[in-house]
């Protein structure tokens, strides 16, 4: 689209109705040009294929057009237009009204060449009216190609808006009617503009009607980051800028129950105004709240801030339009669309209740404040340190951890005859591998600091992975500080070092559990088969090298593979008659422990991959695509 384009077209959406289309009995004023939408209170416009068409016939400079209804049907009320479906100019005069049934309206011209009669709307709204006629006149110079547009009411509550005649091409008064256009057989998922300029290089039938126009005329953004370009967001919204108003459209896919955006100061939920699309059942409420960082509080709506234009429910998407002032009070705070960047949040969720709705599965946040009314890609602020924070934390506890802790609970009688850096095998790995576990944790910990620029404990999943990186923490200084094998506190040392270890153990993977939960992670619901899949293998692993212990003790003379809270006593004198053997069954501990490493491994790398390519559905799709492409 040219600039000289851009420009007329954001012109023709420069008012929002503040009066009724249809709702004055002697028919639309002239403030109804524009959005051509009936505010007729508590009603909105139709989704469902609209019943009525306008029908055209040419004629020298003029062309005679008849509004009707295949089937017969009457209506009581229309608005109807015409447009060059380049500029959005008015263009040409309506003439030959009937004059009991319809009048001229005089809508905002740029050009006042071409005369006041470019709109025609109703006389008397009670009496129901068929295949009224009127007469279209081009002008004597014009060239170009025009649409008529209309708003078409059957009554006060059942209205269709956006029916539009064929084009037509016009070249000095001569006329060329085009085609039909083809039925609408689908429900619309939005009302339709009355200006729509046909996509340069694609079909119609190719451009979802919610991304037409994003980047040039209005801004657009969605979950997940990039999915604007490619038309499939899970959640979007867009804005456009309308006078004194901004035009906010929101939508979500596959069954979602809200679908919500918000104006916040920084990335993270807190003081922010929000505007949320609920699922009602059999219609779309919207509502405004007040975002505390821990939750949404509905609130009455102030005069003057928002209303809904439209709203629709259809096949699993949920969609609303609303209008939202250019200056609002709320919450004792002012929030100026006009001078002030905002940083614009995106929330989607599957749960509400009757008075508000559930914690969101899917939150995305613009990278950067921005004025709304500045148009350009809108990237989402990235999850690279959520991802790398994930990764770190399962590497951790998934991986080094499990393998760290069976060393330590099993192994303290195996590969005894080498020892490595002056230490016996087990605890020297175990030493190791709760120092990975440690390193790893604590550097998770500082990249989600500095990601959310605070540490909260509001979430289930934020609380448990506080108290686990407590207690990994102090873990290491606890073992420094252990007494000398044989010392009185010894055994007391042997069951605190046990229960830090593995309450943080247990902690961590209850965390890892409820990060499912969050929309910021986008992993699948299936992720949560892979994790009770480790802890069966990691719980009957245990009760096997258990048994296995119990067995060896039989044989041993010493009980320190089933009960580890003993130390191997006199393990540096060479006279003790274990000293330099490993406990019975030794080759049945090998290969347990072998298989449980590599098992351990392919866990927690499938767990990595799956939270660094997440969506990882997505991501397979378009590994998949380009593989394709490829062949």
């Amino acid at each position: 689209m040219t600039s000289a384009r851009l420009a007329i077209g954001c012109l023709s959406w420069l008012s929002l109705l503040s009066v009724g289309v249809l709702g004055f009995g002697s028919g639309a004023p002239p403030t109804a040009c524009d959005l051509m939408i009936p505010r007729h209170k508590n009603h909105l416009p139709q989704e469902s294929p609209p019943p009525y068409q306008l029908l055209a016939a040419r004629g020298q400079g003029r062309v005679r057009l008849i509004i009707g209804s295949p089937d017969g049907s009457g209506y009581r009320g229309f608005f109807v237009t015409a447009r060059d479906i380049d500029t959005g100019e008015y263009v040409g005069e309506f003439n030959n009204l009937p004059e009991s049934q319809a009048k001229h309206v005089e809508c905002v011209q740029t050009d006042q060449r071409w005369g006041q009669k470019t709109a025609v709307t109703h006389i008397e709204p009670k009496n129901t009216k068929h295949n009224l006629e009127f007469d279209w006149e081009a002008p004597e110079d014009y060239e170009g190609t025009i649409v008529f547009n209309s708003t078409i009411a059957r009554t006060y509550d059942v209205f269709w808006v956006g029916i539009e005649s064929p084009r037509i091409s016009v070249s000095k008064r001569s006329i060329d009617i085009h085609s039909t256009p083809a039925s609408i057989t689908v429900a619309r998922s939005t009302t339709p503009p009355y200006f729509s300029p046909t996509p340069v290089n694609k079909m119609p039938d190719e451009q979802d009607p919610f991304y037409e126009n994003c980047g040039e005329t209005k801004n657009c953004f969605g979950i997940p980051d990039g999915c604007v370009e490619q038309q499939n967001c899970v959640a979007a919204v867009s804005v456009l800028v309308a006078g004194e108003r901004y035009i906010f459209e929101l939508r979500s896919t596959n069954n979602a129950k809200y679908v919500a955006v918000g104006l916040s100061d920084d990335r993270k939920m807190g003081d922010d105004s929000v505007v949320e699309c609920v699922d009602a059942g059999d219609r779309v409420n919207m509502h405004m709240s007040w975002n505390d960082g821990f939750t949404n509080t509905r609130m009455a709506t102030p005069p003057n801030t928002v209303d809904l234009i439209s709203s629709s429910l259809v096949d699993g998407v949920i969609s609303c339009k609303f209008s939202r002032n250019k200056l609002t009070q709320i919450q004792g705070r002012t929030f100026n669309l006009v001078e002030k960047p905002y940083f614009l949040l995106l929330a989607r969720g599957q749960k509400v209740y009757s008075g508000g709705i559930s914690y969101h599965d899917k939150r995305e946040a613009w990278a950067e404040p921005r004025l709304l009314a500045i148009i350009g890609r809108n990237a989402g602020a990235g999850d690279l340190l959520v991802r790398l924070h994930g990764a770190l934390m399962l590497a951790a506890w998934i991986g080094t951890t499990s393998i760290g802790m069976l060393l330590a609970r099993y192994y303290r009688q195996t590969w005894v005859k080498s020892q490595l850096c002056g230490n016996d095998q087990w605890f020297a790995w175990h030493r190791f591998f709760m120092f990975l576990t440690w390193s790893m944790t604590m550097a998770a910990a500082v990249l989600i600091v500095i990601e959310l620029q605070d540490w909260s404990s509001a979430t289930y999943h934020a609380a448990t992975g506080l108290a686990t990186v407590v207690l990994c923490f102090i873990q290491p200084f606890m073992a420094a500080m252990r007494p000398h094998p044989g010392a009185p506190r010894r055994i007391l040392f042997n069951w605190l070092h046990w229960f830090v270890g593995n309450a943080a153990h247990i902690l961590a993977l209850v965390a890892i559990f409820f990060a499912g939960r969050l929309g910021k992670a986008n992993l699948p619901e299936w992720i949560d088969w892979i994790l009770v899949a480790f802890i069966v293998f990691h719980v009957v692993t245990h009760f096997f090298l258990t048994f296995a212990g119990c067995a060896s003790d039989k044989q041993g003379s010493q009980r320190v593979n089933s009960f580890p809270m003993k130390d191997v006593h006199a393990r540096n004198s060479m006279t003790h008659p274990d000293s330099r053997r490993d406990a019975p069954h030794a080759g049945l501990r090998k290969l347990t422990f072998g298989i449980y490493f590599v098992v351990v491994v392919l866990f927690a790398a499938a767990y990595v991959v799956i939270t660094i390519f997440a969506p990882i559905e997505e991501s397979w799709n378009t590994f998949y695509d380009q593989y394709l492409a490829a062949q």
